[in-house]
Parts: C-alpha cells; structure tokens; sequence
C-alpha cells in the first residue's frame, strides 16, 4: 500500500459512536440492569412502604395511671396529654425508644377495663360511653400491658370473673399477634382490705402464676412482690409485708407505688419481658 493512500472510514461512524455513547450512559445510571430511568423510577415506587413504628399500650386501673402522682389523659378526656416521670407508660418510653399509651383509669374493676379493650388495646373502633369517643389509638399496638384486679376485689367482685377478664383479653391479644403482659394484682394496706380480701389477692396471684395463660404467650410480671410479701404477715423479697411495704410503695395509702416504685415497675417489665430497643423511631 502505496504512502499516498489512506484509511477511509464509513460515514456512519459519528451516528454509530452517539448510539453507543447514549446506551453505556444509560446504563451507567440505571442502578437495575436492562432498564431506564423512567423504569427504575417506576420500579422504586411500587416497593413496599417500611413497616409502622413499634408502639405498646398500658391497660388498667389508677397503677398504670399513676396515681396518687399523675392521672392519664385519659381520665381526663384528653388522650393526647402526655405522661411524665412517674408513670410506667413514661417510663417504657424512655427504655425502649418507642411511644407507649397510658390506658389507666383509677378505680376501675377489670369489667369495666374489658369494656372498653377494642378500643383502647386494639385499636378497634368501639365506644363504651366514657366520653373519649370510639378511637384512642391510630394503630394497633406491638405490646400490650394488663393490670388490675384490686378494684374488683375491692368491690367483692369473684376472683373466678377476675379470671375471666384476664384470660378474655389476653386471648384476644394472642389472635390478633399482639404481645401480651400481663400484671398480678397488688393489695391495700393499714387493714383496710381484711383477711378475705387478702386470701382473694393471693387465690388471684396463685392462679396467675400457676400458667393458665402461658398457651397464649402472655408474660406474667409479678408486681406484688414491690409492694408485699403476697400473703399476710409475710416477707416478700424485698424485706416487706402487709404492715410495713417497700420503699417504693406510697406510705399515705399503702397501695399506690411512689413515682420511683413506678420506675421500679416499668423497669422490671422491660427486663423481665425481653422488650426490644428500637433504633429510631
């Protein structure tokens, strides 16, 4: 070959090197392989939205309220009052990094809890005609706490209906996949409650933690060893009984838990449940 001859390349050469240019950037911005960006787009907004954030909810009497210290939103017609220091829901809250709802009430039997439980465990839309209307969660909870009793025994209600409620509720948590904790029952102090309803305290305790409630997942926390022994004249391990109590019990009723025995509560709940820690919620 001659030096005055020279290579001709095709004419369709530039058209060719803009059609390769265009699809290796095209790929170079896909992050999915054999599509475009309007495809990857499209992709992207049909991927599942990320699960809610963990919640759990407190149902009872004036021990999950709080009392004598705080009452709940709640009681007071108001669901979105926050809780303070002092009260175990509050105190979840800090443990665990996710919210948990105060659904405590003061003086109520454990009829009048299951009352109103659709609506304030499930989150259900139920109105039991508390004046709070038929909803007070916007979802289902996580973790579900029960406590209470010593209304009705109070009240001379059967420890066989205490039972009942108990063994209804936490039924309806296991089939609705909601974690459920459940709380034995404290007593009176200073004599106000005799010998019958004591023995009543301790047949509802016994029962509890003979397992009856275990086919349904539900974690049993004895709470009534902060506050007593759990029979009369006894000494509970924390060295009190009927007379005396705990520091962490309310010396001005004997029945209520101070706000660090409230503490103490949500503190026994978190480590003896095994309740997770959410990163961020």
């Amino acid at each position: 070959m001659s030096s005055s001859m020279h290579l001709r390349l095709p004419r369709q050469l530039p058209i060719i090197l803009l059609f390769l240019v265009s699809v290796l950037s095209c790929r170079k911005n896909s992050p999915l392989p054999g599509l475009d960006k309007h495809q990857h787009d499209t992709v992207r907004l049909k991927l599942p939205p990320p699960p809610p954030p963990l919640t759990g909810v407190g149902i009872g009497n004036s021990i999950i309220a709080g009392h004598p210290w705080h009452r709940s939103g709640l009681e007071q017609l108001d669901v979105n009052l926050p809780d303070s220091f002092g009260q175990i829901c509050y105190n979840l809250s800090l443990l665990t990094n996710f919210k948990w709802f105060d659904r405590g009430w003061g003086g109520q039997t454990t009829g009048q809890i299951r009352a109103r439980f659709l609506r304030d465990a499930l989150a259900d839309t139920s109105d039991p005609g508390d004046g709070n209307g038929p909803v007070t969660l916007k979802q289902k909870p996580d973790f579900v706490i029960i406590e209470g009793g010593l209304n009705d025994i109070a009240g001379q209600v059967t420890v066989d209906s205490i039972e009942t409620n108990y063994l209804w509720m936490s039924s309806l948590l296991y089939h609705n996949h909601i974690r459920c904790i459940a709380l034995n029952c404290v007593g009176e102090g200073y004599n106000i409650f005799d010998f019958v309803r004591m023995d009543m305290i301790s047949q509802f305790n016994d029962w509890l933690a003979s397992g009856p409630l275990d086919s349904l997942d539900v974690t049993l926390i004895d709470i009534n060893s902060l506050w007593n022994s759990g029979t009369y004249g006894g000494v509970s391990p924390w060295g009190n009984d009927n007379l005396h109590f705990s520091s962490l019990v309310d010396s001005a009723d004997g029945a209520h838990f101070t706000e660090a025995g409230y503490d103490s509560v949500a503190n026994i709940i978190f480590r003896v449940a095994g309740l997770p820690v959410a990163s961020s919620q």
